[in-house]
């Protein structure tokens, strides 16, 4: 599938799209709270999670 499909595809999705980006920014966000609380297993754990929302939406 061409990029310009992906394109098309993913915005025609929006709300999904947008929810999907609030999310990975979210577990994102946790993840470096989590680091800067000292806690390195959980804020592996989030940021390994928001790799995976973020991979989900481009791919």
């Amino acid at each position: 599938m061409s990029e310009t499909a992906k394109l098309i595809r993913m915005l025609s999705k929006p709300a999904a799209w947008g929810s999907g980006w609030t999310s990975a920014i979210l577990c994102l966000s946790a993840a470096s709270g989590y680091w800067l609380a000292g806690e390195r297993k959980r804020a592996i754990v989030w940021l390994a999670l928001g790799v995976i929302e973020i991979s989900a939406i481009v791919l």
